[in-house]
């Protein structure tokens, strides 16, 4: 291989062309790429190269020369160090064409599908202050205790009480929680001695019903002061209902421990999506973002072209969201699921809301699929896949399936549009595709897809 036009430690002047997924800006030094957070495309900077790898280096801005139209002050003082908001410095409209322009290129590279038009992307009238539930890692700092997010890349915690993108009621929970567990003196844990009791504050919001709960994870089962501190941020704050102790014993950088407990309240709190009533408990899953849940579940009602005769699919079902959200439009609605506490959650959904049409299996799709081929001849399959999106086993079930229409809800590009490109080969044809923002000023876009039968 022949010597790379960068080394690290070199102060260049580039100028930037592109984002790439991940919020990158790209630039080219005599062809070679170099990937440059917090650029602009047709920004000139100058930057330092910190890494350089065998096709790629990596730089970090020390000064934009020519600034481009499209940048903003980030209205978050730790823009900079704190790791959950990659392109806040993006004004909104412009975040908006970037993440369709990276779907689109995306599925134009992998899927090959260059006919098919990618719509705008639907965002957010306030693109802020969205989050429904937050994880905060817990630490001392100058003998305080001190709460926030962890620097990008690090474990560095950048203290943070009033995030941007963060529901307030996240915000004022936690600050009252750290008042008291100082004047109450909770151990704080340490993750490199793996020692002391609290660990992480989980904090989740009903946005609909601006009812909270609070998650104290420790280390230990025994938390001497949980159900007294518990207690007095019950009174303290009228909108928190349900208050829980979460164990994690394990040396991992994984938040949540398999075991919950209530301290105070209830066990749950509720929140809505449209007209369907969802039971949250402190492991469920739900989507982060409630308001744009919804524009995101209305693009699958009106991909799936329901008239009340059919029977749909929902593979990959959760807690049951949007096979509930789908019902009422449907003769009937089956849902498959892994996790065994997600199928029961989506039961007591589906009770909650007095749903008598939704059928859920716990299982992996590829395994209860191919049982269910005789029982289920499903005119329309929706499936919202981890990130990794299908196994290829399920595609294939879906395609000798041969449902009428396939909903594709997908938050990861490539894997969306590795999906589209085996569905193209057996016998589906991609008719539209709708980015939804669903995670302002991150990366992170969300996309629905919707193929039809040849």
């Amino acid at each position: 291989m022949g010597a790379k036009p960068i080394k690290v430690g070199e102060e260049i002047i580039i100028e930037l062309e592109d984002l790439a997924t991940g919020g990158d800006a790209v630039g080219r030094v005599d062809g070679f790429v170099i990937f440059i957070p917090g650029g602009i495309p047709g920004e000139t900077v100058k930057v330092e190269i910190t890494q350089v790898k065998k096709s790629y280096g990596r730089a970090k801005i020390i000064e934009v020369i020519e600034q481009s139209a499209e940048r903003v002050q980030p209205s978050c003082q730790e823009d900079e160090d704190c790791g959950g908001c990659q392109i806040s410095y993006l004004d909104y409209q412009a975040q908006l064409k970037y993440k369709r322009k990276i779907v689109r290129d995306t599925i134009e590279r992998i899927a090959k599908l260059t006919e098919v038009e990618v719509n705008p992307v639907k965002g957010m009238d306030n693109p802020f202050f969205y989050r429904n539930k937050a994880q905060f890692p817990v630490a001392m700092q100058e003998e305080e205790v001190i709460t926030g997010f962890y620097a990008l890349g690090t474990h560095q915690l950048i203290e943070l009480d009033d995030c941007r993108i963060q529901h307030p009621l996240i915000n004022r929970v936690i600050r009252e929680a750290i008042e008291l567990i100082e004047e109450y003196e909770v151990s704080i844990y340490d993750e490199q001695q793996h020692q002391g009791l609290l660990r992480h504050l989980v904090v989740r919001v009903g946005v609909c019903t601006n009812q909270a709960m609070l998650i104290f994870v420790t280390k230990d089962e025994e938390f001497p002061a949980g159900v007294e501190i518990a207690t007095e941020l019950l009174e303290r704050i009228p909108e928190l209902v349900s208050i829980n102790q979460n164990i994690n014993p394990e040396e991992t950088n994984v938040v949540l421990g398999r075991r919950t407990k209530q301290l105070v309240g209830q066990d749950h709190i509720i929140d809505y999506i449209g007209p369907i009533k969802y039971k949250i408990s402190p492991l469920a899953f739900f989507q982060v973002n409630t308001l744009q849940a919804k524009v995101l579940y209305d693009q699958v009602v009106e991909y799936a072209q329901l008239s009340g005769s059919e029977r749909v699919l929902d593979a990959y079902c959760g807690v049951g969201s949007i096979a509930l959200y789908l019902a009422r439009f449907a003769k009937e609605v089956w849902g498959i699921e892994v996790v065994e506490e997600a199928i029961k959650a989506a039961k007591e959904n589906a009770e909650l809301n007095g749903i008598d049409n939704c059928k859920f299996k716990v299982g992996k799709v590829r395994n209860v699929l191919p049982r269910l081929k005789e029982e289920l001849k499903p005119e329309v399959i929706v499936v919202d896949p981890p990130r990794k999106g299908c196994h290829q086993e399920v595609l294939a079930t879906f395609a000798e399936l041969e449902p009428e229409r396939i909903v594709y809800v997908s938050c990861d590009p490539a894997s969306l549009a590795r999906d589209l490109k085996y569905l193209t080969e057996v016998g589906y044809q991609v008719e539209e595709i709708q980015p939804v923002d669903m995670f302002p000023q991150t990366f992170h876009v969300e996309t629905v897809v919707v193929l039809e039968k040849i």
